[in-house]
């Protein structure tokens, strides 16, 4: 749409004979570029003024990086105020942590992370990025799934190398999945994660990718993510994989989870809840839903989320 309006000022430009005074010309773009920003940017959520001077205060405390160091992810006054509202609002409390989370992020740079990055974790398609349209729907990875865990004989086959998924870009013909609310859809397949097989470097980074790749599959209007888990073939060796995965949600996307839903949790899992519940934090407790057991694929688990009224973002 961007490139037709582009197209239809420079003919304007042309019908008229601007387009041989290049000061106008260079104006015209000017505005162009000016418009293309103004669509591309976030509308702004902080209201209080309170949260927008201790916004302030953090960004003198803490001043954001370049983008380039980061990996093309720019520090907006959101990402402040993400790091704020965990903290009270007190940038003292807040400096740290933020100071900590950038020195993570130029390390990691996940903007400039793509599946290469991660490829022995993306090849597992243990974490998929739900699309609508003409490709795999939700039902024919249920099957797969269904198919999966009733072959005895599923641990010890190998199976052949998949393609790096999900890919960085959105498959022709297809459009990202979201709930109502417009929280884009990441479902957890338990029964494919090894992260065992990963470095713990590789791990950080499958996560970093898959989180910012949530982000940017959000609408404008949409701040927080969705994932629905499916813990058929849970094992007990998984936790310390599982406190790795919270420790980075938790101190580098503070604000991010929308709706973390659990599907298909064996009977056992109340103990592990137990084990696992103290290392959230209240705000991504408080998103964490279990699903009835009627409730046994991600279709019907998006059914469950919509009937909810969920937080799309910070405020």
């Amino acid at each position: 749409k961007l490139c037709l309006c582009y197209e239809y000022i420079v003919n304007i430009m042309n019908r008229h004979m601007v387009a041989r005074n290049s000061r106008r010309r260079l104006l015209v773009l000017h505005f162009f570029l000016l418009l293309v920003n103004h669509v591309n940017a976030r509308p702004s959520i902080i209201k209080d003024r309170r949260h927008l001077t201790a916004i302030e205060e953090l960004k003198r405390l803490v001043p954001p990086p370049d983008r380039h160091e980061l990996g093309g992810e720019e520090v907006d006054d959101a990402a402040y105020a993400r790091f704020l509202s965990v903290a009270g609002w007190d940038p003292a409390k807040a400096e740290p942590s933020l100071r900590s989370s950038l020195e993570w992020r130029k390390r990691i740079r996940p903007g400039a992370l793509r599946p290469r990055h991660c490829s022995t974790l993306c090849r597992q398609h243990a974490w998929v990025a739900l699309t609508k349209g003409q490709s795999k729907t939700i039902s024919t990875i249920e099957e797969e799934g269904e198919g999966e865990i009733n072959n005895n004989d599923n641990k010890n086959r190998r199976r052949p190398p998949l393609p790096l998924d999900p890919p960085y870009n959105c498959p022709p013909l297809q459009s990202w999945q979201t709930t109502r609310h417009g929280l884009p859809i990441t479902y957890f397949r338990c029964w494919r994660w090894r992260p065992d097989e990963a470095s713990a470097d590789e791990g950080e980074r499958h996560l970093a990718y898959h989180i910012h790749h949530l982000i940017r599959r959000a609408p404008r209007d949409v701040s927080r993510i969705c994932v629905i888990f499916d813990m058929r073939g849970f094992e007990g060796w998984m936790l310390p994989y599982v406190r790795r995965s919270i420790d980075v949600l938790r101190r580098h996307y503070p604000g991010r989870a929308g709706a973390m839903c659990f599907i298909n949790a064996p009977g056992y899992f109340t103990a592990v809840w137990k084990v696992i519940s103290p290392w959230l934090d209240d705000e991504i407790r408080s998103k964490t839903f279990f699903a009835p057991k009627d409730v046994r694929d991600a279709e019907r688990a998006i059914n469950f989320l919509n009937k909810m009224n969920l937080k799309t973002g910070l405020i």
